[in-house]
């Protein structure tokens, strides 16, 4: 694989849970309580603020 390959794989996920954070919330805890907890405020903006910083970093990278 190469490295435009996992740039691009990189900067969909980071979209993906930049927009829509609790599916990967889901994915990683949300089975366990089968749909029955909701992530918290503090979890969904940290994930959001994390994920604007990596698309951030990775454009500031290509562009280098």
């Amino acid at each position: 694989m190469g490295m435009r390959t996992l740039f691009f794989i990189f900067m969909v996920l980071c979209i993906i849970n930049l927009c829509f954070p609790k599916f990967g919330w889901y994915l990683r805890y949300g089975w366990i309580s089968r749909g029955k907890d909701e992530p918290s405020r503090p979890y969904m903006t940290m994930v959001r603020t994390t994920s604007l910083l990596m698309l951030l970093i990775a454009f500031t990278l290509a562009m280098a």
